[in-house]
């Protein structure tokens, strides 16, 4: 069984961030990576003002990303992580086909979309549901199609989808959006987007496939159905953190609570950032600084 340094699990902006550095140090460290590089990035349909771009799409900002790590001289292992475990002093890492031991592990694995928790989503899932506009959008041109969620992340794929779809739908459960005013103001200026606040999916009409979208506005109870072809849910993340079988990492919502200057864990060797950590603000620049501060406290640890 081979034995690094470091393992970080998840090739995301933290995870990538804290390689490059510790590679550069002379640590002996690999990134293992189940999906593609550049984590969540790769389905963001644009990213404003990331240090040099001023937009660019979310595939190339994750090209750049894995760039780096290449040119660094990074080794990425490309398996899925099934378990976290630590025996002694060393982290044991289950994947589905390799098994591998650290003296230290940075856990940067992200989140994933979370579910509608509706009758029929998952046997709507390709056949009009989806989690990613940039995927799947391209299946609904011409058609009309509901965004649910009031984030960034829910208001960009709306504007992205407006440029491909019929109409776009955009409900939101609250009166107030969470995401930033001037993607309102842009899906709002667009001529095929009617925005419905504070509506809910309440259930999901079709036979072999999704045809239509029954919603509730909170405060009435109202009900109308929206006929539409296409539904992408973008209504909050879970933390890719099932894995994680060691007790104490994880809080009660899967997040990882750490010291937030030095990103470790309650656990000697074991670290944390990114998305997967109990926060508010989701941002590329936050798990970089995230992967920067972890870099130098794994430094600190392994010279002891």
């Amino acid at each position: 069984m081979r034995t690094l340094e470091t393992i970080i699990i998840g090739a995301g902006p933290c995870g990538i961030r804290t390689a490059i550095i510790l590679k550069e140090a002379g640590v002996d460290v690999v990134v293992i990576e189940g999906a593609a590089p550049g984590g969540k990035i790769n389905i963001a349909p644009r990213v404003d003002n990331y240090p040099g771009y001023k937009m660019i799409s979310g595939p190339d900002l994750a090209a750049e990303f894995f760039s780096w790590l290449n040119d660094a001289g990074v080794e990425m292992i490309g398996d899925l992580v099934t378990s976290l475990t630590k025996e002694d002093d060393l982290f044991i890492v289950q994947c589905e086909h390799n098994t591998y031991k650290a003296k230290s592990v940075l856990i940067a694995s992200g989140t994933k979309e979370k579910k509608l928790a509706l009758p029929k989503e998952d046997k709507f899932f390709t056949r009009g549901i989806s989690y990613c506009a940039l995927c799947d959008g391209h299946f609904h041109k011409g058609q009309d199609v509901l965004v649910i969620g009031g984030g960034n992340t829910a208001l960009k794929e709306a504007i992205f989808m407006a440029d491909i779809a019929a109409h776009i739908y955009l409900i939101h459960r609250r009166n107030e959006f969470r995401g930033s005013n001037k993607y309102v103001k842009e899906l709002n200026d667009l001529p095929n987007t009617t925005i419905l606040t504070p509506y809910i999916p309440v259930e999901l009409i079709g036979g072999d496939r999704l045809t239509g979208v029954k919603i509730q506005n909170v405060e009435t109870k109202e009900e109308r159905v929206l006929d539409v072809q296409g539904v992408f849910p973008l209504v909050g993340q879970i933390p890719n953190s099932t894995y994680v079988k060691i007790p104490g990492v994880l809080d009660q919502w899967g997040t990882i609570p750490v010291e937030n200057k030095t990103k470790k864990t309650q656990v000697p060797g074991l670290f944390a950032g990114g998305d997967i950590l109990p926060r508010d603000i989701r941002q590329i620049y936050l798990a970089e600084v995230d992967g920067k501060m972890a870099a130098k406290a794994i430094l600190a640890y392994l010279e002891k």
